[in-house]
């Protein structure tokens, strides 16, 4: 039948397609889970949804999965197994001494069949011609029967110059292949020195070709060739070593093809019998190429009794037209005529019994006889009378010579229509391979399965189709009915959710059938659909309610929150956008809306998710189907009057916006996004790595989270690829804003909008990383081991500095051209946005990248720190490590100061001054804050010298005691006083010992105050000894005071006052005024006294008087009286006695004061210095 011009042009294509059982199972796995996905929710069995839910469908298909696993490792296994016996084979092949004759017989082969495909031009050249093997022993004539006879050529032939000739001939003549193994692969009786069983492996791979090229039906017949002369003449022996050889030919031929075969046994060389040429010369052409033998019916069941018809047949023909021929020949060939007869009638038992023997042994289950033919393709002249040779043997007379007869012309006899009416009329009458029909069978039975079926499956759905129509117009009207009764809201919505009792039964009608657009063909549901009858009524109702009241409902909600947005904002931005493309869907982007609503409804309407996913599902069909601004232009008049009342909200907001570039606005929309793309930022902290919090501190740590936006991979992965995205942003807005009427932007403003957000981002890209870098300090140690810990995390495995420099420029790397690449190639990649942006950003970051590499070849910078470094660890590592770690750091503190040694911490501050920032910066903190705590370290340990040399001898003999105590009982022995006080005493020399370098050198902690290491109030105490030594103590006479006392008044009723200052006597009456010089201490004698007595001038009546005892009196004699005038050098005091007053002017320095109480009792030390 002639297939249709569709299937006749994909004929190549279908005729390589192959169905095979794997194939039908790997379409059927596919069909039911694209069923059970597709259609499985909505099967029913009386009314029972099996694959309802979604947690039963991915049960069914996991079991799916589990199934098809469970095949797929069955099949590898068989394949394993498969490969693991031909790597067997191949393994015990490669050392085969044989394999190389194999091997070219195998490449022989394989050159035969390309020249074979070449020869039909079919593409199933396999089975186009019937394929046969013809046996023949050496010299049997099969060669000449083939080529002669038949016209059968080679297609191809061996190499002359090759080393390995093939032991077969392969014929063809357009009729059939007829396969011709010589006499050594017949008889496998020669053997070859160091290839043992050689023509043996050689028969068995030709025998294995054939299998793999015929699978079906290997073998149409075998053509048994044999010499009639030679099986005539030859011994019994011979003739059994003969029959025996061919039975394990045809043996093998079996064991391998498996199936039936005919075997058409023929004869050749009837011409060497003396006779022939007489006997059949007068022949015509058409005789010639008749055939001379008998076909046997059947399977050959009786062919013992149709041979010996034919023979008797054969010769009573003969013998018939024998006296009729002996008239028309010669005299002298009479007798040759007579002998020829004579020679085939005796010839019938040595033929039976040939056929006999070779059948005896296999049986009729094998192969079977078809026919016997008598031949003579080729005429050699050569001729012999069996009678006459075995008379002659009987009567020993020797050898009887016959002459050649004369053969100038020879001709092919009984052979043309042998092979065209006999031979090659049935072809089939050989049965297909029995292990091919056991493959067939199977899958044939497979196939009638899956067709069964797949049967089953179209009527199912046939009944499925037809049930979904049904109910599907069934609920049609139902909702329909729904509809009408829902009462109309006149209360203003802003939201759309008023809407959904009018929407809802509507678009239920409408999905019941789906999309009738895209489900109209003849295929869909089977043929069955309905939906294209009545989805156009039910969707132009759907329309009109989404066109004329849920998209004014949305608009209404979205105007308000319009009018209420910040002005100039984003968010207003993004309202005015989603309202445009509500409104025009020329520029509509379906995503942009339905994110922004699904927001908008979801702050709205919390918690009532199924409320939500209602308004969102009538959402996205409005989108797809509605263009209120195109309906404007046509002039439908209702959509004009609908859209009214949002027009002058839209312009406000239009006129306002565009004030801002619109450059900007895209650069931060472009960012806004990338948020969401990248929520994550890269911490600065984490990429540092452990050794931040032992290195590093920030002043602000949000600068250190980099966003990802501004990383490398933000830049190749985001922003370059966002080119489109950028333009169709620009694009968007401007059209929002109504600054262009379309979205499309030629490539000179395509180029200029890159350009100027590119510029933006590079900027804020230098920036961000430039703040992250100033932002990162070092952090303040505490002490000497935390130093210690910062630097090994410099110099040791973690890598902290190195790798805050290498996330910079990881970040800031410029792009590097792949190898290999050069010429335009290069030249576009160079001008590529990836290219140039990462180059711009590059060039701001020189230094950083000089710090961790040098172009020609040196260490980078940061290697040549490290010495420096290191340096700095051991100076640190040994004062921590020293018995006396604070002693040890007051020594370096005072080595330092007095400029005997220049330490690691001067060498790095220089070493700062000469490297690139921010490693400088860096290498500076470093050095001033492992400086200052080895102040702090020397400081603790000053502040032990300071308890033991200071703080414990006031204690003991100043704090409590008088006059640092003026209501203290107990005095400060002068000895103590001049021992503490007293220049080189003891505070004295603890501070030039110790203190004066710290304050001498304004040594500053690292706080923001900048406050001295020192406590204030500490100085202060050193300030006041100070002053106490400089007021009692001088450096040519030691502790002492000196100042002058003059009286000045006296009361009325007193006559004379004696002042005794230490022994000594300042006497003052009235009028006698006179200026003494007094010293202080006068006696070190613990029993001195200082006193003030005033005589009255009554008689009779005692003095009175105000004395104190001690070397302390005076003082305290002094502090006694009440100052009633303080002038710059002097001070008058006034003693009230007994009712009367005397009056002293003293005179003092005015900073060397000893009278002064406050200077002793300010004077309070602490135990802690800092």
């Amino acid at each position: 039948m002639k297939l249709p011009l569709f299937f006749q042009t994909f004929r190549p294509l279908l005729s390589r397609l192959k169905l095979s059982g794997p194939i039908l199972l790997i379409i059927l796995w596919i069909a039911i889970l694209v069923w059970i996905w597709w259609q499985g929710a909505d099967y029913s069995i009386d009314n029972y949804k099996p694959l309802e839910t979604l947690t039963r469908r991915w049960l069914v298909t996991a079991v799916m999965i589990i199934i098809a696993i469970s095949w797929i490792a069955w099949r590898m296994s068989k394949r394993l197994n498969q490969l693991e016996k031909r790597q067997q084979e191949d393994k015990k092949n490669q050392h085969s001494p044989v394999q190389e004759d194999i091997d070219a017989q195998r490449r022989y082969l394989d050159r035969w069949v390309v020249r074979f495909k070449r020869y039909l031009e079919v593409p199933e050249y396999h089975y186009a011609l019937p394929w046969y093997i013809s046996l023949g022993a050496d010299e049997s004539g099969n060669t000449s029967l083939l080529t002669k006879g038949a016209d059968f050529v080679e297609l191809y032939e061996t190499d002359e110059e090759s080393t390995s000739q093939v032991e077969f001939s392969i014929f063809t003549n357009g009729d059939a292949v007829i396969i011709s193994p010589n006499s050594n692969l017949i008889s496998q009786v020669l053997e070859v020195e160091h290839k043992p069983k050689l023509y043996s492996k050689l028969w068995n791979n030709l025998l294995d070709w054939i299998v793999e090229q015929r699978k079906r039906q290997p073998l149409n017949g075998i053509i048994l060739a044999v010499d009639f002369y030679e099986l005539l003449t030859s011994s019994k022996e011979k003739r059994d070593a003969y029959v025996e050889t061919l039975q394990q030919r045809l043996q093998d031929i079996f064991n391998k093809v498996n199936s039936e075969l005919p075997i058409y046994v023929v004869m050749t060389k009837l011409d060497r019998l003396s006779g022939f040429q007489v006997m059949y010369d007068k022949l015509t052409k058409e005789q010639r190429e008749a055939i001379l033998g008998t076909t046997f019916s059947g399977k050959g069941e009786h062919w013992q009794d149709e041979l010996s018809t034919f023979w008797d047949n054969w010769c009573q023909q003969m013998n018939s037209a024998m006296p009729d021929m002996l008239l028309s020949i010669q005299s002298e060939q009479r007798g040759n005529v007579f002998s020829f007869i004579r020679q085939v009638n005796g010839a019938y038992e040595d033929v039976s019994k040939l056929l006999t023997n070779l059948l005896a042994t296999i049986g009729k289950s094998s192969y079977f006889p078809k026919g016997i033919y008598f031949t003579s393709a080729l005429q050699s002249g050569r001729i012999d009378d069996l009678f006459v040779q075995s008379s002659s043997e009987q009567f020993n007379l020797g050898q009887q010579t016959y002459s050649t007869w004369s053969n100038k012309v020879s001709y092919s006899y009984f052979c043309k229509e042998l092979f065209e009416n006999v031979l090659f009329s049935y072809p089939n009458i050989a049965s297909e391979s029995r292990a091919w029909k056991v493959s067939y069978e199977k899958t044939f039975k497979v196939s009638l399965i899956l067709g069964g079926l797949a049967a089953i499956g179209i009527l199912f759905g046939w009944q499925y189709y037809y049930k979904q129509n049904h109910d599907a117009g069934v609920a049609v009207l139902e909702q329909i009915k729904a509809f009408k009764n829902v009462p109309i809201s006149t209360e203003k919505d802003y939201f759309g959710d008023k809407q959904l009792p009018l929407l809802n039964p509507v678009r239920d009608a409408v999905l019941k059938y789906g999309d009738y657009k895209d489900n109209s063909t003849i295929f869909t549901d089977m043929g069955l659909y309905q939906g294209n009858k009545m989805g156009p009524y039910i969707s132009s109702t759907y329309w009109k309610l989404l066109q004329f009241r849920f998209l004014p409902a949305i608009m209404n909600g979205l105007q308000r929150e319009l009018d209420n947005a910040p002005e100039n904002s984003n968010e207003k931005l993004e309202i005015l956008r989603v309202m445009r493309m509500l409104d025009d869907k020329s520029g509509r982007s379906d995503q942009v809306v339905e994110d922004f609503m699904r927001k908008y409804w979801s702050n709205v309407f919390r918690g009532q998710s199924q409320l939500q996913a209602n308004l969102l599902s009538h959402l996205d069909y409005a989108l797809k189907n509605t263009d209120w601004y195109a309906g404007r232009k046509q002039g439908n008049q209702e959509m004009i009057e609908a859209f009214k009342p949002y027009d002058l909200s839209i312009r406000n907001a239009q006129k306002e916006l565009s004030n801002l570039s619109i450059y900007e606005r895209v650069y931060q929309n472009l960012k806004s996004n990338a948020k969401s793309v990248y929520p994550t930022d890269l911490d600065y902290r984490e990429e540092i790595g452990s050794g931040y919090d032992d290195l590093f501190s920030a002043i602000d740590t949000e600068l250190l989270r980099i966003p990802r936006f501004f990383t490398t991979e933000g830049l190749t992965n985001y922003f370059v690829k966002r080119d489109s995205q950028l333009i169709k942003l620009t694009a968007i807005d401007s059209w929002v804003l109504n600054l262009s009427s379309n979205i499309e932007y030629s490539d000179a403003d395509r180029q200029e909008i890159s350009n100027r957000v590119s510029e933006q981002y590079v900027n804020e890209y230098i920036a961000t990383w430039n703040n992250a870098l100033d932002n990162l300090d070092i952090k303040r140690f505490e002490d000497i081991p935390q130093a210690v810990k910062a630097i090994e995390r410099i110099t040791g495995s973690s890598q902290s500095m190195k790798r805050a420099i290498a996330t910079v420029n990881t970040n800031t790397s410029p792009a590097s051209a792949p190898n290999g690449v050069e010429g335009k190639a290069l030249e576009s990649l160079l001008a590529s946005p990836e290219f140039v942006l990462r180059n711009q950003i590059s060039n701001n970051f020189v230094n950083e990248k000089n710090i961790l590499t040098q172009d020609d070849g040196r260490d980078s910078i940061l290697q040549n720190v490290y010495p420096s470094l290191s340096n700095l660890h051991r100076y640190l590592l040994a004062i921590q490590n020293s018995p006396e770690k604070g002693k040890a750091a007051l020594r370096a503190v005072q080595m330092r100061f007095d400029q005997q040694s220049t330490d690691p911490i001067i060498e790095l501050q220089q070493l700062a001054k000469t490297v690139p920032e921010p490693l400088g910066r860096w290498l500076e903190q470093i050095a001033d804050n492992a400086w200052k705590a080895v102040l702090k370290s020397a400081v603790i340990a000053l502040e032990v010298e300071w308890n033991n040399k200071v703080v414990k001898p006031y204690k003991a003999t100043i704090e409590g005691r008088y006059p640092f105590a003026p209501s203290a009982s107990q005095e400060v022995a002068i000895s103590d006083f001049d021992r503490f006080f007293a220049p080189d005493g003891i505070i004295d020399g603890f501070y030039n010992k110790y203190l004066s370098a710290f304050i001498d050198n304004d040594i500053m902690d690292d706080s923001e105050e900048g406050k001295s290491f020192l406590r204030e109030d500490v100085i202060e105490q050193f300030e006041l000894a100070q002053r106490i030594r400089d007021t009692f103590f001088s450096s040519e006479n030691g502790l002492g005071a000196q100042y002058i006392v003059e009286p000045v008044s006296l009361a009325a009723n007193k006559r004379r006052s004696v002042l005794n200052l230490d022994g000594q006597i300042i006497d003052f009456t009235h009028g006698n005024k006179k200026r003494v010089n007094v010293v202080w201490p006068n006696s070190m004698n613990v029993a001195v006294e200082s006193k003030l007595t005033l005589v009255p001038n009554k008689v009779n009546t005692s003095p009175r008087s105000i004395s104190f005892r001690g070397p302390w009196a005076q003082i305290k004699l002094f502090n006694s009286g009440k100052i009633i005038s303080n002038k710059d050098g002097a001070f008058d005091i006034r003693y009230d006695v007994d009712g009367g007053y005397a009056t002293y002017r003293v005179y003092v320095d005015s900073s060397d004061n000893p009278f002064s109480s406050d200077m002793f009792r300010r004077f309070k030390l602490q135990e802690t210095l800092y």
